[in-house]
């Protein structure tokens, strides 16, 4: 496996944050997972590691720590509204 393109460092604070979010149990599934991504990263687990743990595909580990990186800790844990699709 390749190197780690986006290593994640989280805050004391930002680290709460997130275990409040698994603690609090009411919000969406995939919010959850991107925060055990975030924390499992953040401990120093590899990818292979994270995908194992938590039975999600590599693509999702890699996005989640770009987003961390690139845009900060609550980026990734947020979801965007579902598109509505179209009748035909």
């Amino acid at each position: 496996m390749p190197a780690i393109k986006y290593r994640v460092t989280l805050l004391e604070d930002e680290v709460e944050m997130l275990e409040a979010l698994l603690r609090k149990g009411k919000s969406a599934a995939r919010k959850q997972t991107r925060a055990r991504i975030l924390l499992k990263a953040a401990a120093g687990c590899k990818d292979a590691e994270i995908m194992d743990a938590l039975a999600i595909s590599a693509t999702m580990v890699g996005n989640t720590r770009q987003r961390c990186v690139e845009e900060g800790v609550k980026r990734p844990c947020m979801t965007a509204p579902a598109r509505a699709r179209r009748r035909s």
